[in-house]
């Protein structure tokens, strides 16, 4: 009996030691290998075709919307530019890409404005119809037009796309994610 003793303290040292070095579990949803890489082609504010890859060796958060958005996407954006705003080195190394799924309103200079209000994270992107419903088919984020008596308008998806330094997909948050839980990741993000 003693024998058996003996034996299942090293077993049971050795468990609490592996359990205690596990990193924390995420405070948002871990989607590492569940979505693809950071890729696209779509154009910025000032007419360029930009790629997925201009952005690596940044975190990047993809969030989808525009510019006339009554409440999601300026509250959305607002909350990022908080969070961003208390991450020391933030600036340099996190983009938020806003893409704008109104590309027949949200054009250049009216692109532009818009996101400069939220600060210096910020990248308006925009593009043809097929390049958008490729993107949001590419990572889930639904979307779709209606008519209204004053033209359009669009219902989008409230998600953000987590991307780390090598533009893998690592995180899914939303517009009501817990600023501090947001913040805790971009952290750890930024460390590794």
């Amino acid at each position: 009996m003693r024998f058996g003793k003996i034996m299942v303290l090293p077993l049971l040292l050795g468990l609490a030691v592996a359990a205690c070095s596990r990193p924390p579990a995420w405070r948002t949803t871990d989607v590492s290998g569940k979505l693809p890489p950071l890729d696209f082609t779509l154009t910025d504010t000032a007419g360029q075709v930009c790629h997925g890859g201009d952005w690596r060796g940044r975190i990047v958060l993809l969030f989808t919307g525009f510019t006339r958005c009554p409440g999601v996407c300026p509250a959305t954006l607002a909350r990022l530019a908080t969070v961003l705003g208390e991450i020391e080195g933030s600036e340099e190394n996190v983009r938020v890409l806003f893409v704008s799924l109104d590309p027949e309103h949200d054009r250049g200079e009216v692109l532009e404005a818009y996101v400069r209000r939220f600060g210096p994270w910020f990248v308006g992107l925009t593009g043809t119809p097929a390049q958008l419903d490729a993107l949001a088919r590419r990572y889930f984020l639904g979307y779709r037009r209606e008519k209204t008596a004053t033209g359009h308008t669009v219902i989008h998806s409230d998600v953000i796309v987590v991307f780390d330094r090598r533009g893998r997909a690592r995180l899914l948050a939303r517009s009501t994610t817990p600023p501090d839980a947001l913040k805790a990741d971009l952290i750890r993000l930024l460390e590794e």
